[in-house]
């Protein structure tokens, strides 16, 4: 018996690099209280049981060391996962050393990643905002 598919949802950074694909929109992932990033589950590679969402960060450079950030309540270790082309920042993993269940542990983990607000544009956004720059061309209209 098959799987109904299932649609998957493209991102984008900025520079129109592709860096997401996922089962899951954006707006329907859970987001810090902290920062507003979103809060995407990945897939565990030793996991069998099926689940009904799915995600992959491409064509990303992770940080092979962490950045130290300073918050109201303490310090947090973030690993940037980068853009491969312009290298903007458009997520980060929080290092094992973090969580009671892998504190004797360091390195990034690898479960779930914070998507950073601002980072991202959704394929049909981009698309749309192409084809509005092709119309304005063809009307000789100049942006300011």
């Amino acid at each position: 018996m098959s799987s109904p598919e299932k649609t998957i949802h493209t991102y984008h950074c900025i520079c129109t690099q592709l860096v997401l694909a996922t089962t899951t929109p954006l707006p329907s992932l859970k987001t810090r209280t902290s920062d507003s990033s979103h809060i995407l589950p990945l897939p565990s590679l030793s996991s069998t049981s099926p689940t009904s969402h799915y995600a992959s960060l491409a064509n990303t450079i992770i940080d092979a060391k962490p950045t130290v950030i300073r918050l109201e309540d303490g310090f947090e270790k973030r690993y940037f996962h980068k853009c491969g082309r312009c290298e903007l920042s458009v997520a980060y993993s929080l290092d094992k050393s973090q969580f009671d269940d892998t504190k004797s542990s360091s390195g990034a983990r690898e479960d779930v990643a914070f998507l950073i607000p601002g980072g991202l544009v959704d394929t049909e956004d981009m698309k749309r905002g192409k084809d509005m720059d092709a119309e304005i061309a063809k009307v000789g209209v100049k942006a300011t």
